[in-house]
């Protein structure tokens, strides 16, 4: 079994940063996906030399902050003040009542990429900003920016979740489910068979529950989601124009969980490998 532990949200914030620098020096975590515009991504990017192990993929956004592309070519993604809109619930509405321009979301999604490969980020794969581009058509929008940028991986939010569960969790987990199951990908980019840390985050994102989860499934290749950050006195805020975020909440429980339990050993009992995904040859799902 293969295990790709990602972070999310690197570029975000400075907190993002030290936690995905600690946590790749402990061995933990093997890859994170960057923000483009997010206000830490220069300082971030150095963590792909730093870290031989680390891999860094592209963090595609529709929600949050500054577009990287002329607000004015962008014109369904935007409010009257030239951002994203910042509100999940709001950008849904309006993508389900098709007021949201396709072409428009290619135009920022590949500007991001661009952006990221202009910082010389050496992108391992894709993922999103609340799993957004999960959504019917853009999860196969998605997959054709990847292939024209030659990305050989994408996240699937896919996560098995017991029929008996019924919390936010549980939520979230059916939601992406059954916007999944709305597309027809092709075979490429490759995906890892699952993910975990989608419906159980914080307290919940425990060693012992992932290794009941993947006994349960049995993937070769699974994709852990995690949110982990280090705060310091003296640090700013989130970024206003990023909009109203709860995943300051998870910083620390989840970094904690990650630094102390005992994550490597559930791994080697697991008889599993933490990777990146551009260690796995997307033909073979093999560590190359």
């Amino acid at each position: 079994m293969l295990i790709v532990i990602n972070v999310d949200d690197l570029g975000l914030h400075p907190a993002v940063r030290r936690a995905v620098d600690k946590l790749a020096e402990a061995g933990v975590v093997t890859s994170s996906t960057t923000l483009a515009n997010g206000p830490d991504l220069s300082e971030s990017v150095l963590l792909q030399d730093k870290h031989e192990g680390l891999g860094l993929g592209a963090h595609l956004n529709l929600l949050r902050g500054k577009p990287i592309s002329n607000p004015d070519h962008i014109s369904s993604l935007v409010d009257d003040d030239g951002l994203l809109f910042g509100n999940y619930k709001s950008l849904l509405l309006r993508y389900l009542s098709g007021r949201i321009k396709l072409s428009e979301v290619e135009k920022e999604w590949s500007a991001q990429v661009e952006y990221l490969l202009d910082h010389k980020i050496r992108l391992t794969h894709f993922d999103s900003e609340k799993h957004i581009h999960a959504w019917p058509g853009l999860y196969n929008l998605a997959g054709k920016i990847a292939n024209k940028y030659g990305i050989k991986w994408m996240r699937r939010p896919f996560e098995h979740t017991p029929l008996n569960r019924f919390d936010k969790g549980m939520l979230r987990t059916r939601f992406l489910q059954l916007c999944l199951g709305a597309s027809f990908p092709g075979k490429k980019p490759r995906t890892a068979d699952c993910v975990w840390g989608i419906g159980d985050q914080k307290e919940n994102l425990d060693p012992h529950l992932f290794k009941k989860y993947v006994e349960t499934f049995r993937p070769e290749i699974v994709e852990i989601v995690c949110h982990p950050g280090l705060p310091q006195e003296g640090d700013g805020p989130l970024p206003s124009e990023f909009g109203p975020m709860r995943v300051e909440a998870q910083w620390r429980e989840e970094s904690e969980s990650l630094l102390h339990k005992e994550w490597l050993e559930i791994f080697k009992e697991l008889g599993a490998t933490p990777v990146n995904y551009g260690q796995i040859d997307p033909r073979s799902g093999e560590i190359k």
